[in-house]
């Protein structure tokens, strides 16, 4: 398993990079409006991942569990692939026919004509709809345990999907060509990622699609699917609502502002999901195979180290937001708009990164009920939440809605998994020890950086080695005071082991 986490941390970190690379890249050729345009597009494309339908953790979560035969697992990879390709037709369709309405009566554009923008939005449908099924068939690869693999071929599509286009843009710097290019690069590795599973299952590197929907899978899959369907809706509003509202109630280029933010939090949750791809199916075969000790022993120790690694990055970039973002972009007006968003939203997604391995935990035991209660409930807060905080305060309004519903969230949410699948230990130290503790060690070392003179800030990559200096100072500070070195062998033999 251990390999398989450092080639997820690889793969996920290649993804950081080139985040950090590119969009500055895309401001400077195509400007900050046509940014604004992108993030929309972004939301679009979340937005439409519900109709994902929880097949992809679904396909995940068969491959992975170990009371499934071979013959099993292919007729169940036949039937949900078949409905996938559905779904790409609805997907597509759906931003067609709506494309028109969203320029025209929903976005705040300035200088740019709506009519392109549905034009955009079009053109970046087929990229949507094949993104889904390329992230199925990556979800099957990460069920069989070939994460290596997997993260090969999405480091390759990262790379030319967005680090290709600028020589695109170079040439003709405009938004169709933006668009264009992005799309073609799906397609073709949504080919290739579904050669490479077939190639895993029947050993034969062959695309041999055939429509097959059989009842008796869907009737044996229904109840875990329908449950992560209702995840996806729930959790895809509650996270893009903002961006939603801000694009209604604001000027586009305040959601450009505040997508550079989210960007930068995303970084955290990035970080999280390589752990979380790598011991779902552990935490799979552990709990079909009643190893119910074991598995709350993987929890506790990995969830430590993750609490651990989230805060120590989201306390320096709350203390050096501003230069974070001037760093990553060259431009210091965008970090003066940008970067009071920054410790709001890092904190936001630093919570929302604590609830993946519980998160994981709930779905090894097909567990979806919490999720969607809990979502639910937080939608009659965030609506009118975000409505108000946004008409008043603006972005930042928007900002603090997401973090405290994340917070609290959380704390809940860590409660009710650990109650329910854990052996039982208490609640209490839990919170204190797996975060409290850290979350005051690292925001402590981070402030004391954040003190020291940075005598060199007129060097960009400088200044960043320095913050990269102050966050692995944070991490080690928290890890040798809150994980003995005797527990630190410990959890690498117990990943070696398993």
């Amino acid at each position: 398993m251990i390999k398989n986490i450092a080639a997820n941390f690889i793969g996920r970190f290649l993804s950081i990079f080139t985040n950090f690379l590119f969009i500055p890249i895309y401001i400077h050729y195509l400007g900050f409006e046509s940014y604004s345009i992108i993030s929309f597009t972004l939301v679009i494309a979340s937005l439409m991942a519900v109709l994902d339908g929880g097949l992809t953790s679904t396909l995940s979560r068969e491959f992975a569990r170990t009371d499934n035969t071979f013959a099993e697992k292919i007729r169940i990879f036949k039937t949900l692939e078949s409905t996938y390709f559905i779904l790409i037709i609805l997907c597509i369709l759906f931003v067609f026919v709506f494309s028109g309405i969203i320029a025209n009566n929903w976005l705040n554009l300035e200088g740019i004509n709506p009519q392109k923008v549905s034009f955009f939005l079009k053109i970046i449908s087929f990229d949507v709809g094949f993104q889904l099924l390329l992230r199925f068939y990556m979800g099957g690869l990460m069920g069989l345990e070939k994460q290596i693999k997997a993260n090969l071929y999405q480091t390759g599509w990262g790379l030319f999907r967005n680090g290709f286009v600028i020589l695109a843009i170079l040439i003709v710097p405009s938004l169709e060509m933006f668009f264009v290019w992005q799309t073609i690069s799906t397609i073709v590795f949504t080919i290739l990622f579904g050669l490479s599973l077939r190639k895993e299952l029947t050993g034969v590197f062959k695309f041999d699609f055939q429509f097959q929907i059989e009842n008796i899978v869907l009737k044996n899959i229904w109840r875990f699917a329908g449950g992560m369907l209702l995840i996806n809706l729930i959790a895809s509003i509650n996270t893009q609502m903002d961006k939603l509202i801000i694009s209604k109630l604001l000027l586009i280029e305040n959601l450009g502002y505040y997508t550079l933010a989210v960007s930068l939090a995303m970084g955290i949750l990035v970080l999280v999901n390589p752990i979380s791809a790598a011991v779902l199916p552990r935490f799979t075969a552990l709990y079909s195979a009643g190893e119910k000790k074991r598995a709350s022993n993987l929890f506790y120790k990995l969830n430590l180290i993750v609490a651990i690694l989230v805060f120590s990055i989201m306390a320096n970039m709350t203390f050096f937001a501003k230069d974070i973002i001037w760093i990553w972009t060259g431009k210091m007006d965008l970090a003066e708009h940008a970067y009071r968003l920054i410790p709001v939203i890092v904190f936001a997604y630093s919570m929302l990164s604590l609830q993946v391995i519980p998160y994981n935990i709930a779905i090894a035991n097909g567990y979806t009920k919490l999720n969607n209660y809990m979502g639910i409930i937080s939608l009659f807060v965030t609506f009118p939440g975000y409505w108000f905080a946004t008409t008043i305060y603006g972005p930042i309004g928007a900002a603090y809605v997401f973090c405290t519903v994340q917070t609290i969230t959380t704390f809940i949410y860590l409660y009710v998994i650990l109650k329910k699948f854990t052996i039982n230990r208490s609640i209490i130290s839990t919170y204190i020890f797996q975060i409290i503790f850290p979350l005051l060690i690292t925001l402590a070392v981070a402030f004391m950086f954040s003190f020291i003179p940075l005598w060199v800030s007129s060097n960009r990559f400088i200044s960043l080695t320095w913050i990269g200096i102050a966050i692995i100072c944070s991490f080690f500070a928290a890890t040798i005071i809150l994980v003995p070195n005797v527990e630190l062998k410990r959890i690498k033999n117990f990943i070696k082991i398993n």
